[in-house]
């Protein structure tokens, strides 16, 4: 099938390294190291689990550099780079950014949006634990080993409907569901999973007039307490919150978000809701939250 299995990490560009150091660690309890790319610019590498990373931070303009979106094997991957030769997508296989990213094979494309993708197999993973500077435990397997990938991504695109064609035809995504909210005309957010989580990737309209970008990302740790913790550290340092504490409808996540200091929101959150693809019925909820993740009170 060659279809894409869980999101691998995440690329992100900043102008301030340092101040994301000082967030990704001592706010969102991630492991950090320091250092220079094969082109001499300045990564910082940030650690979730048994993964080399999950999201690089690297010296450029505040926005998203590259998704990262794995496959299970060589085959998978061998299976998908034909997927995109038969649908048209340019693609390029990179094997000097494989060294870099640490994988064993990777081929780079750019999806409908403008957004750069990378798919790749054979994780960077490394012997050394994860500790982490808070204690929190972070969510990236279900209760039975399989990969859910590092979180979830949520970009507003101008076309949303050719985009989530090229993800779900090409890549293989799969509908979790809608949020439509009664507005004049309807905003529709549209969610999609690749594995057991209730989504990797979701899709809202941009604004008009603007261009595509990276809404948030999604950190899920094991325990409402961490996320407690976290919120707490927020506002101890008055960091900007985008949403309050709250539920969500249709993933169940118990979550906050906050404004990184690129300013890309930071979704961190616990008990997200898994899908089992033989079971599940797609749903159009009509609202975001059971409860909370007030928008207008949030600063």
């Amino acid at each position: 099938m060659g279809h894409v299995s869980a999101l691998g990490y995440v690329g992100l560009m900043a102008r301030d390294l340092d101040a994301w150091q000082t967030f990704g660690t001592e706010v969102l309890g991630l492991q950090a190291m320091r250092a220079a790319d094969s082109e001499g610019v300045d990564t910082l590498f940030l650690r979730m689990d048994r993964r080399h990373h999950r999201i690089a931070v690297r010296e450029g303009e505040d926005g998203l550099g590259y998704s990262g979106w794995e496959v299970p094997t060589e085959a998978a991957l061998d299976a998908q780079i034909q997927r995109l030769a038969t649908e048209g997508v340019a693609y390029t296989e990179d094997p000097a950014l494989a060294v870099v990213r640490n994988v064993r094979r990777l081929v780079r494309c750019t999806d409908p949006a403008g957004f750069p993708v990378e798919i790749f197999y054979g994780s960077p993973s490394i012997r050394a634990p994860f500790t982490s500077p808070t204690g929190a435990t972070f969510v990236t397997s279900d209760p039975s080993g399989r990969d859910l990938g590092l979180g979830h991504l949520a970009v507003l695109v101008p076309d949303p409907d050719k985009v989530i064609d090229f993800y779900s035809r090409v890549l293989g995504f799969r509908l979790s569901d809608y949020i439509t909210f009664p507005t004049v005309p309807p905003m529709v957010l549209t969610f999609t999973h690749v594995n057991g989580r209730h989504h990797s990737l979701a899709f809202g309209p941009a604004p008009e007039g603007t261009s595509a970008a990276l809404d948030h990302l999604l950190l899920e740790v094991t325990e409402l307490d961490a996320v407690g913790r976290a919120l707490d550290l927020v506002r101890a340092r008055e960091l900007s919150l985008t949403a309050t504490l709250g539920r969500h409808t249709n993933d169940e996540m118990v979550s906050f978000y906050v404004k990184s200091p690129s300013g890309v929101g930071v979704e961190y959150g616990t008990n997200g809701k898994l899908i089992d693809d033989e079971t599940w019925t797609v749903t159009n909820w009509n609202a975001a939250q059971f409860w909370g993740h007030d928008r207008n009170h949030a600063h």
